[in-house]
């Protein structure tokens, strides 16, 4: 969201100095900033011109196109969370279902959970983690949550893990018995907002908290005073092997800024900034391994999306195109932890789809064959088709 200097991408409670030294490679419409010693990605969305068609194999390595079983058990709406670890995709649809867990080849194993009020229940959530190693799942609550509901992958209950901290939302990550807990650190009243970053055991003792700071703080309720605090919306995917953190909010001052959480130092440490010239823009940013992407809100781009080099700096609009499949677009694609890219595409639009692919004269044998096959499982009734891959 627009501000008149660079000051305000991290708030005067995070910057003292700003360098005067900026590196903008030639072509590109993104700079580095060095800030207090941090290097910072700042992409001028307002001067970015091209756009390109973005070959999925420029992100991950390979593409594995998995239907998820579908039968009266299997079924669900459509994918709102995942979690994948190497032999199991969990996945939370929209509507009031139970997670439901398959394999990576898409056949369907059981039910996770239950939805409800009760121990354990859960009527909607925020994310997934998959501790395969652990034999457990871990469900993060979508609102007012004050543990973690815990499972084995057998739907066997287990013990929640208490929050240090009630959230509103937030992200979370369990790893070695330490929980990463981000938030979403609303203000109430003249009540110092809850840490946005702090480190816990999975009892529930605190090891770190780091204090919100002042420009980060959000106001839950509009002018009229009307809460609109779940408006807002917390992203972490760590597919950088980092912490990461964006938050979306129409209340938030200054530039839209994604942050690492530097667990080791308890600092939030900027990274990249999507800023604009002239009107007043709202965007959401998400990190890979080697890219920044931001979504923009507004009239004048209509959804468009922008995606930047980290070492190169060169920003463009763009289209992801799956050209491990005869290069059509994915539009709705998700980042699942841990470096695992996930799109989803419903039943009926793959169906047409594949129906154009599979006329491609120069399309590969192999993949045509796989084609064919699924085009052979589907129906409109179908559930949603994914393209996972593991990030580059």
């Amino acid at each position: 969201m627009q501000t008149k200097n660079l000051l305000n991408i991290i708030g005067l409670s995070l910057l003292v100095l700003l360098c005067q030294c900026q590196i903008k490679p030639k072509g590109s419409h993104a700079k580095i900033v060095e800030v207090n010693g941090n290097q910072v990605i700042d992409c001028n969305i307002s001067e970015v011109i091209d756009t390109i068609d973005l070959p999925l194999s420029d992100i991950v390595d390979k593409c594995e196109m998995i239907l998820p079983e579908t039968n009266e058990v299997s079924l669900f709406k459509s994918v709102y969370h995942i979690g994948i670890s190497e032999n199991y995709m969990a996945i939370h649809s929209r509507g009031r279902m139970p997670i439901k867990l398959f394999d990576r080849k898409g056949k369907f194993i059981r039910d996770i959970g239950s939805i409800g009020r009760g121990p354990g229940e859960f009527t909607s959530l925020y994310g997934i983690q998959i501790d395969e190693a652990a034999n457990k799942i871990y469900l993060t609550p979508f609102a007012r949550a004050q543990k973690l509901i815990v499972y084995s992958l057998s739907n066997e209950k287990l013990p929640p893990i208490p929050l240090v901290y009630q959230q509103s939302k937030c992200k979370t990550h369990v790893e070695n018995e330490v929980v990463t807990v981000l938030s979403m650190p609303f203000k109430k009243g003249d009540i110092e907002p809850i840490p946005i970053a702090y480190q816990q055991t999975t009892t529930g003792e605190l090891i770190k908290e780091l204090k919100t700071p002042a420009h980060l703080a959000i106001n839950p309720r509009n002018e009229k005073g009307q809460f609109v605090g779940f408006n807002s919306e917390i992203s972490s995917s760590r597919n950088d092997g980092a912490h990461d953190l964006f938050t979306l909010t129409w209340e938030k001052k200054g530039l839209d800024t994604l942050y690492h959480y530097d667990t080791e130092s308890n600092k939030l440490l900027p990274k990249y900034v999507a800023s604009f010239t002239g009107k007043k823009h709202g965007s959401w940013s998400r990190e890979l391994k080697n890219h920044y992407w931001t979504g923009i809100f507004g009239k004048e781009y209509k959804g468009a999306k922008v995606i930047v080099d980290k070492k190169s700096l060169k920003s463009d609009f763009f289209r992801l195109v799956n050209d491990f499949y005869g290069g059509f677009e994915l539009r709705n694609f998700y980042m699942s932890n841990n470096g695992m890219f996930v799109a989803t595409v419903p039943a009926f639009e793959i169906m047409e789809t594949l129906k154009e692919v599979v006329n491609n004269k120069d399309l590969d044998s192999k993949i045509r064959k796989k084609i064919i096959a699924l085009q052979k499982q589907l129906t409109e009734s179908s559930n949603e088709v994914l393209f996972i891959g593991e990030m580059k």
